[in-house]
């Protein structure tokens, strides 16, 4: 099985923007740490991270989103599920379906270019 397809759900539904934000997540050990989103949309986004999730694990992001003027906006909470999980050499590649709609997410795709 494709590790792309995950459920029976169409991941294209929204455009993504490819960029390098870094995002604080939090998984179930309650304990943030540090990552880097490469891609987002309105629906999910792809981290990489240096440990290992489940597919199907509750993850908490804590975005800081750039501003167009160098500063940055308050910090936008995100709830997600792991969708999928890929080892990158040393590091792994996690797909996340925010498990609601979050308007600031917009706000912040307008301003990654």
């Amino acid at each position: 099985m494709n590790e792309y397809i995950t459920r029976g759900r169409n991941r294209r539904l929204a455009a993504r923007r490819s960029c390098l934000l870094g995002v604080r997540y939090r998984g179930g050990d309650g304990e943030w740490r540090q990552a880097t989103v490469t891609d987002v949309s309105s629906r999910g986004c792809r981290l990489r991270i240096g440990e290992d999730l489940a597919p199907g694990a509750a993850v908490s992001l804590a975005f800081d989103a750039p501003l167009h003027d160098g500063s940055t906006s308050p910090q936008v909470d995100v709830e997600s599920t792991v969708t999928w999980v890929r080892l990158e050499g040393l590091s792994r590649m996690v797909g996340l379906e925010f498990t609601r709609s979050v308007p600031e997410i917009e706000d912040l795709l307008r301003v990654i270019r």
